[in-house]
């Protein structure tokens, strides 16, 4: 059901995508293409705008022609000068070579305008304006022939008027008067001049003579001019007329081009309105895919806010099973572990006693022990393995590498003896071994590559090798002469639940122990690699940065057992779990102040009448739990100075109740363990004086 859910919704999801992506290409495809739409409309535009403001330039230089000339002729018909009509001829010359200009021009582009009529009709008025042009040049020659008559009439000998000149001296007569006194002799009074008639008669006679004679003459020269006169008003007729026509033939002209740059705008703005209709459908239609496209988007966030809810639901509902999980974990943890961890220290008890045994006898004990042993390591590998995904905390403190991995060797060389084969941990000489880290988990690191490698071993040895580096680097290398792995198996050796004993069935274990190494040591952010070969062995090689390590102060005095312990120390033992009372009991039986309790409750019954100088208490009990009773303890004065430690199979668990109490306990010690560990942890809880009995 859950997989059909899971299918559903990665379809659905996938289809939505799919639709999104084409949507989004097609939005933008439709975008690009309205783009080069709105580019169109441009173009439109300015075209709109050119032939609003268009003019053919020949046109205007042919109108500009034509009205320099009409203005020139009409000068010239008013004072009839020459320079005037010379300049009118020139404008008709420049008028008729632009006119053929155009006319050829149109010819050259007949083919593009053969189905324009409205070319092909203005083409034909120019010709018809060329044909008139070619009438006024021929009227202008008829004129300059006209000009040349009567410029020859005008100049042609006169009669001589010559002889018609009278002397006035000859016409005045001077009065007759002889006596002449003084007085007019002095004063010389002018007298007014007497007129010759004979004189005057005589030149009225030659004028009348003159006229008989001329008159002929003067008659002919009167009708040549009254013709010429008659021919230049007909000419000028003819020119006003065909300048007239030609006027006539430009407006038309004019019009036709009017008509045409008309014609064209509308067209432009047919144009227009159909590219901005299409533009106008695409925008609709881009509007219309952008709403589906965020309605999807609105489903889609819908959906993933759906998801996001049930994801939710479902991670609290994880939550919730892991919670329970671990508490069920915590339990299982409590009830395996505790017999085991009963039953460890009862056979490590009697294994002190090797006196009273025969070699077989402690052969039986050793292999017990170790059987034991690697049951609590594989339940305590799974169970880290359920907490490793949530947790990753790491607690940093001093600790003796030397004394852990002596400790270890301890607790591997019977295994090793069983299967007959060598065990050595080597310490490089004058190495610092006081180091800061995780002393939990580099003991887990050593204790799952050396339980490896005995696993794995049918003879030989197993050795480990540690020492702190050039570069401050905790380096640790673990070497066997066992099976090997390998080449088509080294890839996976650091995957979950994978076994060499896949293959060869040659021991039991469920794949757990290489994977968590290697989360642990990437934990501490250090590396582990190795180098193997099938059937000569294998070596795994670790190193982890560590601050710069410190040797140990060789103390004078050493504590190896409880009864090495000061015998005025009072103690609280709390478990509920019987078997660990009585082997604890045993451990503490050299010292008179001892007492014991099956829960919390019991225990601060006891400490009203008692105060303990160290409380060694079980964390998972019925009644009052070990957390429970750390708090009422730390709430009473008197026991202010006795120490709390805590004892547990689940590490993360105190850390996580001392964070939830907001209280520490003095310290902890991890089941399983044996006597020397509880040495080791008494001696650093209650600061003895390692120096002083």
């Amino acid at each position: 059901m859950i997989e059909k859910q899971i299918h559903s919704r990665n379809r659905i999801r996938t289809a939505l995508l799919v639709a999104t992506i084409a949507l989004f290409l097609f939005i933008t495809t439709i975008f690009f293409i309205s783009i080069n739409y709105f580019e169109g409309i441009q173009k439109r535009i300015s075209n709109l705008i050119e032939l609003t403001n268009y003019k053919d330039s020949r046109y205007e230089n042919a109108v500009n022609y034509f009205l320099e000339a009409e203005n020139h002729f009409r000068q010239f018909s008013i004072d009839l000068q020459i320079n005037n009509y010379k300049e009118y001829e020139k404008d008709l010359l420049s008028l008729s070579q632009i006119t053929n200009e155009i006319i050829e021009s149109h010819q050259r582009d007949s083919v593009q305008f053969a189905y324009d009529l409205n070319s092909l009709v203005r083409l034909d008025k120019y010709k018809v304006l060329q044909t008139k042009i070619k009438q006024l040049t021929a009227l202008s020659t008829q004129t300059d022939t006209l000009q040349s008559r009567l410029q020859n009439t005008v100049l042609s000998s006169p009669p001589s008027t010559k002889n018609l000149t009278i002397d006035i001296n000859k016409v005045k007569k001077s009065p007759q008067n002889k006596e002449k006194s003084i007085i007019y002799n002095i004063v010389k009074i002018q007298q007014d001049p007497v007129i010759d008639e004979e004189v005057i008669h005589t030149y009225n006679e030659e004028i009348k003579n003159f006229s008989k004679s001329n008159y002929s003459h003067f008659f002919q020269f009167r009708n040549t001019y009254e013709s010429i006169r008659k021919s230049e008003r007909k000419l000028l007729a003819n020119h006003f007329t065909l300048l007239y026509s030609i006027y006539q033939t430009l407006l038309e002209i004019n019009d036709l081009q009017l008509l045409k740059q008309k014609q064209m705008l509308q067209n432009e703005h047919q144009d227009l309105l159909r590219q901005s209709g299409k533009l106008t459908w695409q925008t609709i239609l881009c509007l219309v895919f952008i709403f589906i496209l965020i309605f999807i988007m609105i489903y889609y966030q819908f959906r993933n806010k759906y998801y996001e809810e049930q994801l939710i639901q479902e991670q609290q509902y994880a939550a919730k099973l892991a919670s329970e999980k671990s508490d069920i974990l915590a339990e299982i943890s409590h009830e395996i572990r505790t017999p085991i961890n009963s039953l460890i220290g009862i056979i490590d008890l009697l294994r002190r006693r090797s006196n009273i045994y025969s070699e077989k006898e402690k052969l039986f004990l050793d292999s017990a022990y170790s059987n034991i042993s690697n049951t609590s390591r594989t339940i305590n590998d799974i169970l880290n393995l359920s907490k490793m995904d949530y947790t990753s905390s790491i607690e940093l403190k001093d600790f003796d590498i030397e004394e852990l991995a002596h400790d270890i060797y301890l607790i591997h060389k019977s295994q090793a003896e069983i299967k007959n084969i060598a065990l050595e941990v080597i310490i490089e000489e004058d190495t610092p071994t006081i180091i800061h880290c995780d002393e939990l988990k580099i003991r887990q690191i050593l204790t799952n590559l050396i339980s490896n490698g005995i696993k794995y071993t049918m003879h030989g040895k197993v050795s480990c090798y540690i020492m702190i580096n050039e570069l401050n680097n905790l380096y640790i290398r673990i070497s066997d002469t066992g099976l090997g792995i390998s080449e088509s198996m080294q890839p996976n050796i650091f995957k979950k639940y994978f076994t060499k004993s896949d293959e060869n069935k040659l021991s039991n274990g469920i794949g757990l122990g290489l994977y968590i190494t290697k989360r642990l040591v990437k934990q501490l952010q250090g590396s582990i690699t190795f180098t193997s070969k099938e059937n000569y062995g294998s070596t795994f090689t670790i190193e982890i940065p560590i601050p710069k390590a410190k040797k140990k102060n060789k103390p004078s005095v050493t504590y190896n057992t409880l009864a090495d312990l000061p015998g005025t120390i009072s103690w609280l033992l709390v478990d509920d779990n019987i078997l660990n009372i009585l082997y604890l009991k045993q451990y503490f039986q050299s010292f008179t102040q001892v007492k014991t309790a099956s829960n919390g409750l019991e225990a601060l019954e006891i400490l009203k009448n008692y105060t303990p100088d160290i409380i060694i208490t079980d964390i998972n009990m019925p009644i009052m739990t070990g957390d429970e009773l750390l708090v009422y303890i730390r709430k009473l004065p008197e026991l202010a100075k006795t120490k709390v430690i805590a004892t547990s199979s689940d590490y993360e668990q105190i850390k996580e109740l001392e964070k939830k109490r907001m209280l520490t306990f003095d310290n902890i010690i991890i089941k399983p363990f044996n006597e020397k560990d509880l040495v080791k942890i008494i001696i650093q809880t209650s600061a003895i004086d390692s120096s002083s009995e």
